[in-house]
């Protein structure tokens, strides 16, 4: 396990990979839309990557796996010689938007060719150096280093100012289902590495990866949808915590909350679907995208540290951590929570 991030190979499956692969550019898009270039191409920190160096990083890392892929796949006995270079200093040629489209397109090529794996291709393995590695580390690879240095990122632009701004609101509602929607309320819940104990999606393909494991949304925003006379309310929607007191339209992915004892990181803004039309007027279920709607979307997050949740707690828009060791490890400790 990554004690950077968390990442822990043995807790994706193959859908997972596949779903995280396909989240990869837009988690990128959306973190870094509307940032100028200016603060995108700034190091936080002399020995920090910027933004920009880091998206090229992904970018170069993902050409690699892909090409690393096909090796694998269409060698006998598949060996490269020497160690594994270390990675150089990226070098950047162009904007970032350019540099995740490039970074989307490798991306892709990666997954297209990982979902018409057979059983068997995930075991084949190739020699690299004196280290053996097999095709399901290849793509876990590529996973995990995409998703470690989108949280870099998030760091890195908190660091710079241009992050959210540090605020605090509290808990509305905890809410949970066995399977769909609408969630319902809870006097409490524990919130463990894939989010609430005891919840369940319906549907796994869109949904029940390691960076969804919370789904949040924002009470005041359902308060503004039901004054347009969409029937909707705390939880109908498959959020797992409604906050209150919270400016919704700061909150992007990398962006950290404490919410109650959990500290989690946002991931990813969730796209609606045909579940949540009977919340809408005329059906109109993307009234609550991102891409139509910036700032009315539910989000995603990772779960960094567990803990339990309960309405009234306090949630705390990027808290400040004791030291920098405690955020570098807060990943970890999930894991014993």
């Amino acid at each position: 396990m990554c004690d950077g991030c968390g990442f822990d190979a043995a807790e994706y499956t193959h859908q997972d990979l596949f779903g995280t692969l396909r989240a990869v550019a837009p988690m990128w898009r959306t973190m870094t839309e509307a940032m100028p270039s200016s603060v995108l191409g700034a190091r936080p920190a002399p020995h920090t990557w910027s933004a920009l160096e880091y998206a090229a990083h992904s970018r170069d890392i993902s050409e690699a796996m892909g090409r690393l892929l096909h090796f694998t796949l269409t060698r006998d006995d598949p060996r490269l010689d020497g160690p594994p270079p270390e990675p150089p200093t990226p070098s950047p040629a162009g904007s970032m938007d350019e540099t995740i489209a490039a970074l989307e397109a490798s991306v892709a090529r990666l997954h297209d060719r990982a979902v018409k794996l057979a059983d068997d291709d995930w075991a084949r393995t190739v020699v690299i150096g004196e280290e053996e590695v097999d095709v399901e580390w290849i793509v876990g690879h590529a996973v995990h280093d995409a998703t470690h240095h989108l949280r870099d990122v998030g760091r890195g632009l908190a660091a710079l100012g241009a992050g959210a701004p540090r605020q605090q609101g509290s808990i509305a509602q905890v809410s949970s289902s066995s399977g769909g929607v609408p969630k319902h309320a809870l006097l409490q819940a524990t919130i463990g590495r894939r989010g609430l104990e005891g919840d369940r999606q319906a549907e796994r393909r869109h949904h029940g990866r390691p960076f969804q494991a919370v789904c949040l949304w924002s009470s005041e925003i359902i308060d503004a949808l039901r004054s347009e006379g969409h029937p909707i309310h705390p939880g109908a929607a498959g959020e797992n915590i409604t906050v209150s007191g919270i400016d919704w339209t700061t909150i992007r992915p990398g962006v950290r909350l404490q919410v109650g004892e959990a500290l989690l990181e946002i991931s990813a803004f969730a796209e609606p679907c045909t579940k949540n039309a009977q919340w809408f007027l005329h059906r109109d279920f993307h009234r609550m995208g991102h891409a139509l709607h910036p700032g009315w979307s539910r989000a995603y997050a990772w779960v960094l540290v567990g803990g339990d949740v309960t309405p009234g707690d306090p949630v705390v828009v990027e808290p400040q951590l004791a030291d920098s060791t405690s955020a570098s490890n807060a990943a970890t400790r999930v894991v014993s929570s």
